[in-house]
Formats: C-alpha cells, structure tokens, sequence
C-alpha cells in the first residue's frame, strides 16, 4: 500500500467509524426493538469493516485512523435535531442512515475503480451494499 493509498483509507476509515458512531446513537434513540437490534447488527458490520481496514494501513507500517473525522460531532447533532423535529423519529434515523450508507457506499466504489488496492477496498463492498439495503427496505417499509 502507498503512502497515499493510506491517506485515502485513513479517510475512509473515518468515514465507516463516523457511520458507525451515528448508527450507535441512533439504535440508542429508536423506538421499536427490531430496529435497534438491525441497527446494533450494522454498527457491528462497519466496526469490522473498519477494523480490517485499519489492519491493512498498519501492515503497511502507517498509523490508522481510529475515530471518526471533524465534523463527526456535526453530523451527529444534525441528525439528533432533525429527530427531534419529525413526527416519527424511527423513520427519520432509518432516512438519515439510508442517505448516509448510499455516499459510504458511493465512496467505497469510486476508490475502487481508481485504485491500486481495489481488493482491499472490493472486498467490503458487498456488505456496504447489505447495509445500505437494509436501510432502503425499512425506509420502504416504513412508508417514507
């Protein structure tokens, strides 16, 4: 892995804990107990997803990310707010969670096709696009 190749996967990494973080808070705030448990089950995906991205970065003798990025806190108190304005705070997390695994998901292909590490990077995308589904089909289920 090249040096540069790290900067953009410590970014990445950053992008999945940050994700991760918000998946947290959010099978913290839900109502139903089937949704927090899928939602609980998603963090643990991207807690593995970062996990062997940070594996790879230290192999390559670099330091890896291990928090989310700067506007963590931003993104998380926009989504607490914007809960607290709806009328269904379950559906407005699933919304927020769909939005965001689609731009994770869409992060995660851009590198893939212009890198040099697309089987680090290829390798989770399948299950990017499980978790971005699951969001999709609950959005769906819910009405939205």
């Amino acid at each position: 892995m090249e040096r540069n190749s790290t900067r953009v996967v410590n970014g990445l990494i950053r992008r999945v804990i940050a994700d991760r973080d918000l998946y947290r808070q959010a099978a913290r705030g839900v109502r139903e107990p089937g949704l927090k448990a899928i939602l609980e089950e998603s963090a643990a995906s991207l807690t593995a997803i970062a996990t062997d991205l940070q594996d790879e970065v230290s192999s390559a003798g670099v330091r890896p990310a291990t928090a989310g990025g700067p506007m963590s806190g931003v993104r998380r108190t926009m989504m607490e707010a914007s809960v607290k304005l709806s009328h269904d705070p379950d559906v407005t997390y699933i919304r927020t969670l769909e939005q965001m695994e689609r731009r994770l998901l869409d992060a995660f292909l851009r590198l893939e096709a212009s890198s040099g590490d697309r089987a680090m990077v290829g390798r989770h995308i399948a299950r990017l696009r499980l978790l971005h589904l699951d969001m999709t089909n609950l959005g769906s289920a819910a009405g939205r």
